[in-house]
């Protein structure tokens, strides 16, 4: 600006020719005399550079379709344009390419910066209720409940995303019941080392496990310290913390129930997720095969059968041997079977450690 002002009283007021003016300014005489024009037409204070933008762009998005993208947006701030453009086009059959919604949101201060992803590598089981993750959300102490979540990994679809009393088995079998009765049974569960379900470092079944057992369900754990085996799970609690924030903290466990259920119903039915290519979890749901029973089914030995009861102690004896099964399985019969590494121990056909490993 100063240089162009300078140019301009340079020629104006100091008398100097135009093509020189040009040389010691460093610009051409077609840009000079341009600056000349202007000067004469606005004035030399006002000698500024114009604005380039087009008066008119033919393609601009219309402020209808601004509109309704912004709106989606005050109602699901958390979500960014990949999401929101599909729910454009489900519900209001409104076709904007994903990039121009984020320069539209970009535009109106209403993006945050990306951190840089790492690559990602995913797996899943092929149908619905072929495997479960389950976890406790995590939450400040004197919470009066707790906060149980229960995933299908095919689908990420949310069966469970409950508040119980606490953390103990009896709470927990008491929503998995429910969930069985709605869903049906799965063929596995898989879960941490922690809470009701695990015994960090037993190569024998918790009681909680025994009881999955009895359903036909195989109880699986994930590696100690090892949170990445549960990754679905794990990143449904980043995405509740993330879109409820304090509302996942309520005063009495019927406020809870409430406000949870209204998240896993978005989650599962609104909300695009993007390792589905933008699908709802919903979409992919299906009820398991399996049904769940009216009761817990009774472990039954066949006649005949190498078997050995559990004392209250976890113990079985064999030929002159105590060994240590686990109180998990106390009160039931396990059977013995041996195989070319030795005697192995089943449960519900299910196998356990070998009598050497005890």
């Amino acid at each position: 600006m100063d240089n162009r002002r300078h140019l301009v009283w340079q020629i104006v007021e100091g008398g100097i020719s135009l093509s020189e003016a040009c040389r010691q300014a460093g610009v051409s005489r077609k840009t000079g005399r341009k600056w000349m024009v202007r000067a004469g037409e606005v004035g030399i204070e006002n000698v500024a550079e114009l604005s380039r933008a087009p008066k008119r762009v033919p393609r601009r998005t219309d402020e209808l379709t601004e509109r309704a993208l912004l709106e989606l947006k005050a109602t699901y701030p958390e979500w960014g344009a990949r999401k929101l453009v599909i729910l454009l086009r489900r519900d209001q059959g409104i076709e904007l390419p994903s990039r121009t919604a984020d320069h539209i949101l970009s535009r109106y201060g209403l993006t945050s910066a990306r951190p840089k992803a790492a690559p990602m590598v995913r797996f899943e089981r092929d149908e619905c209720g072929a495997l479960l993750q389950m976890d406790f959300k995590g939450l400040p102490r004197g919470t009066p409940y707790a906060l149980l979540s229960v995933l299908d990994d095919h689908g990420r679809f949310c069966l469970c995303f409950e508040p119980v009393p606490d953390k103990t088995g009896k709470s927990v079998k008491a929503a998995l019941w429910e969930v069985f009765g709605e869903h049906g049974l799965p063929m596995s569960m898989l879960m941490d080392n922690g809470d009701c379900w695990g015994s960090p470092g037993s190569k024998v079944p918790t009681a909680f496990c025994v009881w999955l057992m009895k359903l036909g369900i195989h109880p699986i754990h994930g590696r100690p310290w090892h949170p990445q085996t549960q990754g679905k799970v794990e990143r449904f609690h980043g995405t509740a913390k993330l879109e409820m924030g304090r509302s996942l903290v309520q005063p009495n466990i019927d406020l809870a129930k409430s406000a949870c259920k209204s998240f896993a119903d978005r989650y599962n039915w609104v909300r695009p997720h993007d390792s589905l290519s933008g699908a709802t979890p919903g979409s992919r749901y299906e009820p398991f095969l399996r049904r769940r029973p009216a009761s817990l089914p009774k472990h039954e030995v066949p006649e005949g059968t190498l078997c050995r009861l559990v004392d209250a102690e976890g113990r079985i004896y064999y030929k002159g041997r105590q060994y240590k099964v686990g109180k998990g399985l106390s009160a039931e019969r396990v059977v013995l079977k041996e195989d070319e590494f030795g005697m192995r121990l089943f449960f519900m056909n299910y196998p356990l450690p070998y009598l050497f490993e005890l």
